[in-house]
């Protein structure tokens, strides 16, 4: 008797046990996506942790699962970064967000043409930064790690500032800011209404993601020749609150404060981000300070509907120290120009843009996203011989609608949308001598306007052949009021001049094989064009509107491969491209006179040729046990054979035409390889490694000056660890320009020759340097 009454007392506490667990366990459905594009990442796994129970995300990267409060839900997908979330007492329905790993680049969704998908499946060369690329670096300095991607090259004019971006050779016709690429933060674009991309107000350290089309991407994007280039900013871990502080010191007086609060909700993420800058630079007069706000937060409203805000605020002020020839970057690399000291030359910048885009999907297979944004600068900028100040005011937007249909044989996917862009801007400049304002010089009212329309569609019309076509419709105007004229006439000219190009249609056209699961090889074919910019439409200092001008375009041809082999631990893309670039824009100058300063109108004189190779290799091998957890060395290379094809000083076709068909041109180097190395261990420490040689280039036009060929060797050592269950911490030390190269990351082309046949062409870089940071998070 006394046994029953046992035996009934534990199978009433088992039963109490099981109904309590089974009371516990909650139903969890959720969709994992990319966090840049929203676009669902099929194939994810989510496991409990410590347990095998676990599901699949479905090709809507939807999942189920039942879980109980507590558990650790463990979200992994192959080419991004795992992630950890804890179920909560209200955690019912999750939208999941995971950033792209190091490896496995492969498989990570991009921006495309119009449509999002694979770098694999993306029928042209793509180039991709992750976070963990940038964070073997300290995250100040674009070029240090977007520099690896082949056929791409960032320059800067100063420590701090000054950055251009060369994509295959694009890039570096303007000594100022970059040209012939479209350039995007959170698909918000950043080019101006005329073509010149600024980038000196964005804050570098916040990006957790750079991707970059290569080649013409007209027939999305419009002015984009060279290529576009896509910046996001990190996002907030989806089910985490966290606020960190990071304090980063180094040589030169380098100072730099992060502090961030991350509050991520199931279905909500939001950024904030202080960050302060300083630096007193290694050159004379070369000293830069920053403060950057943004903003950045994710809303799925819905599984059908997602809202992302961007809002960032810049005010910065970087010296000048000007440029210094070719013996002085030798001998005294921190020199500065004296004209440049004299008239305290600087760029003082206060930058602010808002950016708002919407997801939709109307249906299983029709979706639409809208951006829009606005935005304003405020530069003044004193330079050798004057000084410029510009208010800027833009505005515009972007929408694409899009159909895809899996289920159908030829798995069709369409794409239609539009972009426009406008700038109004209000532009003066002044003569300035040892820093005392002179007369007016230029007084411009200009309104610069970029729209287009465009169609993109692939079919797949074999079992493993895709054909994709599309096209773009551009159109570029302007509207110049010359503001003297209304001070020294009666009447008020409202236009004193209108430039309309004619509209470029900028078709495209790809065959992409997929030769194995992992392997897939690719052709194309693509029109692009870049928009003269605004100060090659008008001649400011003469008041007069250039009509003649016509934008350079060009045809591009391109083969590739991209794959991966040893289960995806090898990974690998080649491509070769070759392209005629017709009706190149060349300035030709004109010497000063008693009532007018030095100025250049730019002709279309030139025909140049750009044929280029681009490979890229990486293996990642991770050890199942023992210390090392991941040892990941890659390597780049760029081959660019360019050169004039048909290239002459200006078209007037007389005795003072110089004829530089066949020569190199300028400001390309023939030969850029790239190589490093990442190391991690589980106990938390890391070592990042990278090496970039530069080969000799000439920076003129007839090819009598070359700047010298220079290899950079920059390191990383350190520890980033959990401290219990709230506290992350990362502390590293590192050091850039190990050998203390001698180099010029940005070179002025095409200079004129002084007496002593030596151009002020080179700004000069930092030898070694030296840096250390830390970076403490608290997780609530």
């Amino acid at each position: 008797m006394k046994s029953i009454y046992i035996r009934y007392i534990i199978a009433v506490l088992m039963l109490s046990g099981i109904s309590t667990i089974l009371y516990a366990q909650q139903a969890i459905t959720g969709r994992i996506v990319d966090p840049t594009n929203s676009q669902p990442i099929v194939g994810a796994t989510v496991l409990i942790d410590g347990t095998s129970r676990g599901t699949t995300a479905d090709d809507k990267g939807e999942f189920n699962l039942s879980a109980n409060e507590g558990d650790q839900l463990q979200i992994s997908a192959i080419g991004y970064q795992t992630l950890t979330v804890r179920v909560k007492a209200s955690t019912r329905n999750l939208t999941i967000e995971l950033d792209p790993s190091n490896t496995d680049l492969n498989e990570v969704i991009v921006a495309g043409y119009s449509t999002p998908q694979t770098i694999q499946r993306t029928a042209g060369a793509v180039g991709l930064i992750t976070s963990r690329d940038i964070q073997r670096t300290n995250g100040i300095h674009l070029q240090n790690y977007v520099n690896l991607i082949p056929g791409v090259k960032v320059e800067m004019r100063t420590i701090a500032a000054g950055n251009r971006i060369v994509i295959r050779g694009y890039g570096n016709q303007t000594n100022f800011n970059g040209v012939g690429y479209k350039a995007y933060l959170n698909d918000i674009p950043l080019t101006d209404g005329d073509g010149t991309t600024f980038l000196d107000d964005i804050d570098f350290t916040t990006l957790s993601r750079v991707e970059v089309l290569k080649g013409p991407g007209s027939s999305s994007y419009g002015n984009a020749i060279g290529g576009v280039v896509n910046f996001y900013t990190e996002r907030a871990p989806i089910g985490k609150t966290s606020i960190s502080q990071q304090v980063l010191g180094g040589s030169y007086g380098l100072f730099r404060t992060n502090t961030s609060l991350k509050i991520g909700t199931d279905n909500t993420s939001l950024n904030i981000n202080y960050g302060h800058q300083k630096y007193d630079g290694f050159r004379t007069h070369g000293g830069s300070q920053k403060d950057f706000l943004s903003i950045t937060s994710d809303t799925y409203m819905s599984a059908k509907r997602s809202m992302s805000v961007f809002v960032g605020y810049t005010n910065s002020y970087d010296l000048l120290a000007g440029e210094i020839d070719s013996v002085a970057i030798l001998e005294q690399p921190e020199s500065s120009d004296p004209v440049y000291v004299a008239n305290n030359a600087s760029i003082k910048t206060e930058s602010a843009r808002v950016g708002l885009s919407h997801n939709y999907q109307f249906t299983d297979r029709f979706s639409n996203k809208t951006t829009l944004f606005v935005g304003g600068q405020i530069i003044d900028q004193p330079f050798a011989a004057g000084v410029n100040k510009s208010n800027k005011f833009k505005f515009g937007g972007r929408s694409v609608f899009t159909y895809s249909n899996d289920a159908s044989p030829l798995r069709p996917t369409i794409s239609v949308g539009g972009e426009f862009l406008k700038n109004f801007n209000y532009a003066k400049g002044y003569g300035l001598s040892n820093n005392i304002l002179g007369a007016l010089r230029s007084d411009l009212e200009v309104q610069a306007m970029q729209y287009s329309l465009f169609a993109q569609a692939a079919l797949q019309i074999a079992p493993k052949l895709t054909l994709s076509a599309g096209a773009g419709l551009n159109y570029v105007e302007y509207g110049i009021t010359d503001m003297r004229a209304a001070t020294t006439t009666p009447l008020y000219v409202n236009v004193s001049g209108y430039k309309r190009f004619k509209p470029i249609l900028a078709p495209r056209a790809a065959l992409a094989y997929q030769v194995m699961n992992n392997v897939s090889l690719y052709a194309s074919i693509s029109k692009g064009y870049s928009a003269p910019s605004t100060n090659q439409v008008i001649i400011a200092q003469t008041g007069v509107v250039n009509y003649d001008l016509r934008p350079e375009q060009g045809i591009n041809y391109e083969i590739g491969s991209k794959g991966s082999f040893l289960n995806k631990s090898l990974t690998y893309e080649i491509a070769y491209f070759s392209m005629a670039v017709t009706d190149k824009l060349v300035p030709q100058g004109f010497a000063a006179t008693s009532t007018v300063p030095a100025y250049s109108i730019t002709t279309n004189a030139g025909k140049v040729q750009h044929n280029g190779l681009e490979l890229a290799v990486q293996y990642a091998y991770r050890p199942n046990a023992g210390a090392v957890s991941l040892i990941r060395p890659f390597v780049s290379y760029t081959y660019s054979d360019f050169y004039y094809k048909d290239y002459k000083s200006d078209n007037n076709s007389d005795a003072k035409t110089v004829d530089y068909t066949g020569k190199k041109e300028s400001g390309i180097a023939p030969n850029l390889l790239n190589a490093g190395v990442d190391l991690e261990t589980r106990a938390g420490f890391y070592l990042n490694g990278t090496m970039m040689y530069v080969d000799k280039m000439p920076i003129n036009l007839p090819n009598s000056h070359f700047a010298d060929a220079y290899t950079l060797v920059n390191g990383k050592l350190g520890y980033r660890s959990g401290l219990g269950n709230h506290f992350n911490l990362d502390v590293y030390v590192g050091s850039d320009n190990l050998l203390s190269s001698t180099y010029s990351s940005l070179v002025f082309l095409n200079l004129a020759n002084p007496a002593n046949n030596r151009p002020l062409a080179y700004n000069p870089s930092p030898k070694i340097t030296f840096y250390s940071g830390a970076m403490l998070k608290y997780i609530f």
